[in-house]
Formats: C-alpha cells, sequence, structure tokens
C-alpha cells in the first residue's frame, strides 16, 4: 500500500500544476509522472536494500538466482520510469513512437510477475524489513498487483474497453471521420 500511496500522491502532485496554471488537464501525463516518480524510488530501493528487503520476499525455489532477479525487477523499475518520462515527441523524433506503450505493457508483465514474492511473503507470513505494516498488509498486498497492472496500462494510453464500447467508440470515429470528409 506504501508504493499506492507514492504513486496516488506523486500523481496528485503532478496534476495540481495543471489544474492550477494549465487549460490542459491530463489525467495520464500526471499518472504516468507519479507511476514513473513511484518506480524511480522503488527501483533504486532493490540495489540499496536489495538483501534487507527484497531477498526475504524471494521463493526458495529461486534461491540461487533470488540476488539477480532482485536486481533485474530494480533495473526493469529504473527502465520503466525512464520510458514513462520521455516525451512523446522526442520518442517520435528518434524513431521510437511505440516505446511507452511497450514501456505500459512491459510494467504490467513486470507486476504481474512480481506477485510471486508477495505470494511468497503472504504464505510465509514473514515481513519485510523497513515495511512494519503488519500481517494484514501482506495478505492484502497481492491483491493490489492488479491495480498496478491496470495503472501501467491506464496512463500510456492502452484501453480497458469491453468489446461492445470499443465497437461503440470505433463506429462513433468512424461516423465523425466520415461527417468530417463530407462536409469538406
Amino acid at each position: 500500500m506504501s508504493f499506492l500511496a507514492l504513486i496516488v500522491v506523486a500523481s496528485l502532485l503532478a496534476y495540481l500544476p495543471q489544474y492550477v496554471f494549465g487549460d490542459r488537464r491530463d489525467y495520464r501525463m500526471a499518472m504516468r509522472h507519479g507511476l514513473s516518480i513511484g518506480l524511480l524510488f522503488t527501483g533504486t530501493d532493490h540495489f540499496v536494500s536489495a538483501e534487507t528487503r527484497y531477498l526475504p520476499m524471494m521463493p526458495e525455489l529461486l534461491a540461487p538466482i533470488a540476488l539477480q532477479l532482485v536486481w533485474l525487477s530494480g533495473l526493469a523499475e529504473l527502465a520503466g520510469a525512464l520510458g514513462l518520462m520521455l516525451p512523446a515527441g522526442a520518442l517520435r523524433r528518434v524513431g521510437w513512437p511505440g516505446l511507452r506503450r511497450l514501456t505500459g505493457k512491459s510494467l504490467a508483465l513486470m507486476f504481474s510477475l512480481l506477485v510471486i514474492a508477495n505470494i511468497n511473503v503472504a504464505i510465509k507470513g514473514s515481513g519485510v524489513n523497513g515495511l512494519n505494516f503488519g500481517d494484514t498488509y501482506f495478505l492484502l498486498r497481492p491483491l493490489l498487483q492488479p491495480v498496478f497492472i491496470w495503472w501501467s496500462l491506464y496512463c500510456v494510453g492502452i484501453s480497458m474497453l469491453t468489446r461492445r464500447e470499443h465497437s461503440q467508440h470505433s463506429n462513433s470515429s468512424s461516423a465523425s471521420r466520415h461527417a468530417g470528409t463530407a462536409s469538406a
């Protein structure tokens, strides 16, 4: 829940200048910046507190490569933070227009895989050094992973529309395109 609190507060702080000073109110941009700040913090922490905080979360089955996996996930979080923060215009100019969406999909995959460590902590009933939230937190933590998966996809513009909503959206977009060409 601390990661969720961090990205929500960071997103609100990123949105505040838009609300106060700007005519543009971009929720997804604020969410991208909030998630990026959270990932910068936790990604760095994977290297600073690997032995004390993250290794105890790893299942015994992965013990031989646990430290490398902790470092890999920390590196993935830092790369994800960077991918979310790069301006879309700059990405188009260097020929990587789809990098932001790829970043969102990659983060969603990473969050899906990290649930293994969260479930392991909940099953073992062990705490994590530096996170003194009590046993209930570690039981609830795996249930938050879908929120992070949704957040990483939504903030890069990947829609979670149902097939029916997508069809209606496509039809209305198609109709407005045809109306625009008919009047031109």
